[in-house]
């Protein structure tokens, strides 16, 4: 099955395999959300139903950030499962309800959603498994994402063991939804990509590698050097100082030469 992206499917050897998870991890600003837009952008160019989960990133601004592509994805559906603004005053804790219903890009607004001023909307790890289960039966999706795994252990797993919990929600995706033909990304947001070294020193998150099915690890590349930082390089090489470090001489005409 195509991810959308050419290179990755090549060494994909075609793309994912139909009805597995696949966690997609990286450092914040490497591309996470970018390549599941296109895994699900793919989709919808071939006519399939598509699903977005937001629990860490407001639709608002998903729709804002992704508007620089110009991909067309107004037809994907975006369920808003972030958990709303605590207020000081009490008021009710309510769990996300399986009755709570995506909204299709192109109706999302410019503004963040308002939380009540009566209750408050909660979601948790057996809400969320409780409400796909709804949308996956009336809505029969091909392709989700879950953004991300991240904001699902460290805002809505305060009752249960944080290993244990998110592992059982993984097997969830590979056990229940995946016999049913979806094929499911699910971001992890994290300062390091989740390797065997990073893995060996947290022994919290093996429960991601143990869980997953695939795992596509994203980093950032170094910041490019400017052009003040060639011109601090190219002034120290061709100082004494340097030429006797380097052992070699700078010649704007013909270049470096070596003594």
């Amino acid at each position: 099955m195509r991810t959308g992206i050419a290179g990755l499917d090549k060494m994909l050897h075609g793309g994912f395999v139909p009805g597995r998870p696949y966690i997609v991890s990286g450092p914040p600003g490497a591309g996470k959300t970018i390549l599941a837009m296109q895994f699900l952008r793919e989709g919808l160019e071939g006519g399939e139903r598509c699903l977005f989960v937001c629990l860490e990133e407001p639709p608002n601004e998903l729709k804002i950030n992704m508007r620089a592509f110009r991909w067309n994805l107004d037809d994907l559906d975006v369920l808003d499962a972030n958990s709303d603004i605590r207020r000081f005053e009490p008021t009710p804790l309510l769990e996300i309800s399986t009755e709570e219903e995506p909204a299709k890009m192109r109706s999302i607004g410019e503004r963040i959603r308002k939380s009540p001023d009566f209750e408050s909307k909660e979601v948790s790890v057996h809400s969320l498994q409780q409400l796909l289960k709804t949308l996956l039966v009336k809505k029969h999706y091909e392709r989700v994402v879950i953004d991300s795994i991240t904001a699902l252990r460290y805002f809505c797993m305060r009752e249960f063991e944080e290993a244990v919990t998110t592992q059982s929600f993984m097997r969830y995706l590979a056990a229940e939804v995946g016999p049913r033909g979806v094929r499911t990304a699910v971001l992890w947001t994290a300062g390091v990509v989740l390797d065997k070294e990073w893995l060996d020193a947290h022994p919290e998150d093996r429960e991601l590698e143990v869980a997953k099915d695939g795992l596509i690890n994203m980093s950032m590349l170094r910041k490019r050097p400017t052009v003040q930082q060639f011109a601090d390089t190219a002034a120290f090489v061709a100082s004494d100082r340097g030429s006797g470090i380097t052992a070699s001489v700078i010649n704007v005409n013909s270049g470096i030469s070596a003594r």
